[in-house]
């Protein structure tokens, strides 16, 4: 408490003029700085975009749509899906690390992001420096798929693609995408020099599957497999440690032999380097709650997708040993994109 003949002493030193302004500075200096303010601003308070780098009717739009349609709930916030397919998915992945980082431009995408600079692949940005991990939505297995009645099992894929490899020219989803390092592996490993086809995704991949235009491809289990239980497209093995819920009868490729096909890819979130932490934090934590929703997690099944597990901050440890793994698959297996 200030006295009273105290009051008085400084009023006498300084006019009462002065005393104010000098009251006005105090109090001035007391609050918070504006930093402190922005900080506690709402967010979001507009139209977030979710980048998906591959075409529309995939599994990967798929999702996207999901997960966004769950975000928009959460936030009261409008969340747009934006398409932006090609060169294997760096498109999309560049125009989210290029983006503001503000947390208003997210990217949903796949394992390409650590598998295509593994490959060696110009790539236009740096997935450990350019983009914050957010979560891993989903695990995604790969298959081998035909519509050739010719082709009965993976031995026989083996046998004829061996004898007469030019008829027998495989679809992927894109160059340095799981589809194309698991079909060199497989391919190398039985002395295939069969000719890869890429797709900008698996829906148009597919699309020419069933019109005729290819006939084998690896690609991935999510988007086949309404084909595959209507019998239009037929699958004789699974990538992954074991068997897919979604088909129990049908083998990995480890059954049949086949070394290095055993790494479950993935979809996950991202947002552009340098995103504000408590915005980061804030999304990390609706990711988690919505993933983890009950109807969310059956849907992933229901998708032959094995549904995330572990703390959002994993993500970012799983990016770093996929890294070192696909860049010694390449090595061992050389692999090239050429």
């Amino acid at each position: 408490m200030i006295k009273t003949s105290s009051l008085r002493r400084a009023q006498d030193l300084c006019p009462p003029d002065r005393v104010r302004r000098l009251a006005v500075l105090v109090a001035l200096a007391a609050l918070p700085p504006l930093q402190a303010h922005a900080a506690d601003a709402p967010w979001p308070d507009k139209t977030v975009t979710l980048v998906m780098p591959f075409a529309a009717g995939g599994m990967g739009d798929t999702l996207a749509r999901l997960v966004g349609e769950h975000l928009a709930r959460e936030w009261k916030q409008t969340v747009v899906i934006d398409n932006r397919a090609g060169a294997g998915g760096m498109i999309g992945n560049q125009a989210v690390a290029r983006a503001a980082p503000d947390g208003y431009t997210l990217l949903m995408s796949i394992s390409q992001l650590v598998q295509a600079p593994a490959l060696g692949m110009k790539v236009p940005y740096d997935v450990q420096k350019d983009l914050v991990p957010l979560v891993r939505v989903a695990g995604a297995l790969s298959i081998f798929a035909t519509t050739d009645p010719a082709i009965k099992s993976l031995k026989d894929y083996v046998a004829l693609a061996q004898a007469n490899a030019a008829k027998y020219p495989y679809g992927t989803y894109g160059a340095g995408t799981s589809s194309h390092i698991y079909a060199e592996v497989f391919n190398a490993q039985h002395k295939i020099k069969a000719t890869q086809i890429p797709y900008k995704g698996a829906a148009p991949l597919l699309n020419d599957m069933l019109g005729g235009q290819v006939t084998v491809a690896f690609t991935d289990l999510a988007t086949t497999l309404p084909h595959i239980r209507s019998g239009k497209v037929r699958v004789f093995a699974v990538t992954g440690p074991r068997r897919s819920a979604a088909l129990p009868d049908v083998p990995t490729f480890a059954e049949q032999g086949a070394a290095d096909m055993d790494v479950v890819g993935w979809y996950g979130m991202f947002a552009p380097a340098k995103t504000p932490k408590d915005v980061v934090d804030k999304i990390r934590a609706t990711l988690d709650r919505v993933i983890r929703l009950p109807e969310v997690q059956a849907k992933l099944a229901g998708f032959g997708l094995e549904p995330a597990s572990g703390p959002p901050e994993d993500f970012a440890k799983r990016i770093e040993g996929d890294l070192a793994y696909w860049r010694r698959v390449v090595t061992d297996n050389r692999i090239t994109t050429e």
